[in-house]
């Protein structure tokens, strides 16, 4: 990732970082911070747990409230639940269970809280759907979708998600088949090129008053095989721009996490001239950037340039 000459000097302003704005999460009864912490970075490394649980508290004083990990991810849990023990209140936890059906779910979900330190999340996700079979499943007597409701009526879990990097048409379902409080989808100036959850989900979100929390603004880190560009902000002032409440960054340094708050603190929406320009410069690399969205084997050919 690149820096521009003020993170060169030593991240001393990334230290004094104004406040992150709040944005409300869509319909629901609470706002979160634009800025999300994802846990599928350094938070997954195993031996990084102290430079793990340091981020965590670096992201808390900088005004993160929004932490999102899933049960997938490794040791992310884990190092998440210690970063974030004692400061439990006044954040916003969300976790992601990968199981189809409702008894694995289950015992995901106890798993996760145990793992977290805490006895309840604030939001509970179905992690990456990506096919119909799937809906089915989930959806279907004995699906995972039983094991999400009931923890809600529990009190185990406050909101319900759906996250999907793969097909905007099998999230479109997912949303028009439950009414969920949030969905994670990528937000990205490539994602307008081949099937794009920007022009497919984001629609359908804001007029069901769902939170839409963004993902792979830097798609995963490859921006910074690009060569064309000064800093990686642009990129998050497209994501931001976006009809989202937070949008995740996913970090592997303290110094990375202040960079991109500075950036979030010091927002201001991109035009949408400027946005298409970034959109049309994304064209050669579309299909190398966006590498979440691709089964192995599906020609390159097929994205727009």
């Amino acid at each position: 990732m690149r820096m521009d000459a003020t993170e060169m000097s030593g991240g001393v302003r990334a230290r004094r970082a104004a406040a992150l704005e709040g944005r409300p999460l869509g319909d629901t009864a609470v706002a979160v911070s634009l800025l999300g912490l994802g846990g599928n970075r350094l938070l997954t490394k195993r031996d990084g747990r102290r430079e793990a649980v340091r981020l965590v508290g670096r992201a808390l004083d900088l005004g993160v409230t929004f932490f999102d990990t899933a049960r997938l991810y490794a040791s992310s849990e884990i190092f998440l639940g210690e970063g974030l023990e004692g400061r439990r209140d006044g954040i916003f936890l969300a976790s992601k269970t990968h199981a189809r059906d409702r008894e694995t779910a289950r015992a995901q979900l106890h798993e996760t809280l145990r793992r977290l330190r805490t006895d309840r999340l604030d939001l509970w996700q179905l992690h990456d759907v990506r096919t119909d079979e799937e809906i089915s499943r989930i959806f279907g007597a004995g699906g995972a979708m039983e094991a999400l409701v009931e923890a809600r009526e529990a009190g185990l879990v406050r909101y319900l998600g759906v996250t999907g990097h793969r097909s905007p048409g099998v999230i479109r379902r997912c949303l028009e088949t439950f009414d969920f409080d949030t969905v994670m989808i990528p937000v990205n100036p490539a994602e307008r090129h081949y099937k794009s959850f920007l022009t497919s989900v984001l629609p359908v979100a804001a007029d069901a008053g769902v939170g839409v929390i963004g993902m792979y603004a830097y798609w995963g880190g490859l921006v910074s095989g690009l060569d064309w560009f000064e800093t990686v902000e642009p990129f998050l002032r497209f994501a931001l721009s976006q009809p989202v409440s937070t949008v995740l960054v996913g970090c592997d340094s303290v110094r990375q996490l202040e960079e991109n708050v500075r950036y979030a603190s010091r927002f201001a929406p991109m035009a949408r001239s400027e946005a298409d320009a970034l959109v049309r410069r994304m064209a050669p690399n579309a299909s190398r950037l966006m590498y979440y969205k691709f089964p192995q084997g599906t020609p390159s050919s097929e994205v727009e340039s």
